[in-house]
Parts: structure tokens; C-alpha cells; sequence
């Protein structure tokens, strides 16, 4: 239950999420798009509650408009960490 930590730099921002990817899932895999649910009934409530349809594509979406983007999976760490390059 550790929270989502953002950090910010002068020639990066940084975001780390308690936890690895789900089930065996690579930073190369969800870059092109496959992903796991980490809390299906969640999704399935936001997805009638929001009006924002592509779960699973944000991001896919994110590399291809800006490809400076890092992903670490640290399994010893337990965190999923973001590193986005600014310009």
C-alpha cells in the first residue's frame, strides 16, 4: 500500500509505482500494447463510469507521441519506475 512517488528534475521527471508489472508482463510488451489488469473489477466500473474507452492503450499511446520515455521493471525493488527525458 505504498503511494505512487513523482519526482521532478530539471532534465527528467521520474514516476515510481509500489509494485512490479503483473503477471510476467515486460517493459517491452506493454510499450507495444499488451497488458494485464492489476484490478479487473476497477476497470470494469470505470469503464461504465468514465467516458474514456481504451483501457490498456495509454501507454502505447504516450511512446509514439514522445519515444524519450524509460521503463524499468525492478523486480528486487518491487516498483514499476517511468523516466521521462525533457527536452
Amino acid at each position: 500500500s505504498a503511494p505512487i512517488r513523482l519526482f521532478i528534475f530539471h532534465d527528467r521527471i521520474e514516476l515510481m509505482s509500489p509494485g512490479q508489472l503483473p503477471n510476467h508482463l515486460t517493459t517491452e510488451q506493454i510499450r507495444y500494447g499488451l497488458s494485464n489488469m492489476r484490478n479487473p473489477v476497477l476497470a470494469s466500473h470505470a469503464s461504465h463510469i468514465l467516458p474514456y474507452r481504451g483501457l490498456g492503450t495509454g501507454i502505447p499511446r504516450v511512446y509514439q507521441s514522445y519515444a524519450d520515455i524509460e521503463f524499468t521493471n525492478d523486480c528486487e525493488g518491487h516498483q514499476f519506475k517511468v523516466v521521462i527525458k525533457r527536452p
